[in-house]
């Protein structure tokens, strides 16, 4: 029988605020057997016990720019970058508690704001993203799959957030949600066709539907 350790959960969310992440959830692996094969964590580790979900909040937009390199056919986000460096610092401090574990990729990997709803971290949003108590939906997240027997948190199904509030669909340019549910070709189409340019190697997608969202902003 599995023993979930209540301290070392408490342990390692003091190591996560001490390192500056700003959200930190845990989801049980099991709940993500509805998913195809490649995005459930047992694809990444053998055996999890848990899934980390950490989050980053934006709080300057230029943490959500893509840059490309064309010398080296590489493109970086720089809030990603922040949060795959935390990642490691999170892998290294539960193998010195003596567990594994591996850090999920984007490709193949978990639906991330899938995760935290699943980790209690917060409800998806009539906007398609995840929606947190602090800091609305302006935040990028990252997993971890591990060995660690940590206390994982209660899944979210329902947006408590959204009733009665349509600011996301009626602001989207792209006109998104005009069917009732979110429309990925639009969206992606709109944002590529208006793409913000920061420098030659360096742009800002669409974020109307992050930044709009009244969750947060107390």
């Amino acid at each position: 029988m599995l023993i979930k350790n209540g301290e070392l959960t408490r342990e390692l969310i003091n190591y996560c605020d001490n390192i500056g992440i700003d959200l930190v959830g845990f989801a049980n692996p099991e709940l993500f057997a509805k998913y195809q094969l490649d995005n459930r964590p047992s694809s990444f580790l053998e055996i999890p016990k848990s899934v980390v979900i950490i989050g980053l909040y934006l709080y300057d937009l230029i943490l959500d720019a893509w840059s490309k390199d064309e010398n080296k056919y590489m493109n970086y986000h720089y809030a990603d970058s922040i949060l795959v460096n935390q990642c490691h610092k999170i892998k290294n401090y539960l193998a010195k508690n003596g567990f594994k574990s591996k850090i999920i990729p984007y490709k193949p990997g978990l639906f991330l704001k899938e995760a935290a709803a699943l980790a209690g971290i917060g409800p998806i949003g009539k906007n398609n993203l995840l929606i947190t108590a602090k800091y609305g939906s302006q935040v990028r997240l990252r997993a971890l799959a591990t060995e660690a027997p940590l206390l994982n948190g209660n899944p979210i199904y329902e947006s408590n957030y959204c009733i009665d509030c349509d600011i996301c669909i009626e602001a989207c340019p792209a006109n998104a949600f005009s069917e009732g549910k979110y429309n990925k070709d639009a969206c992606l189409a709109y944002c590529l066709a208006n793409l913000k340019k920061l420098s030659d190697n360096t742009v800002l997608w669409c974020n109307i539907c992050i930044e709009c969202c009244p969750i947060g902003k107390d």
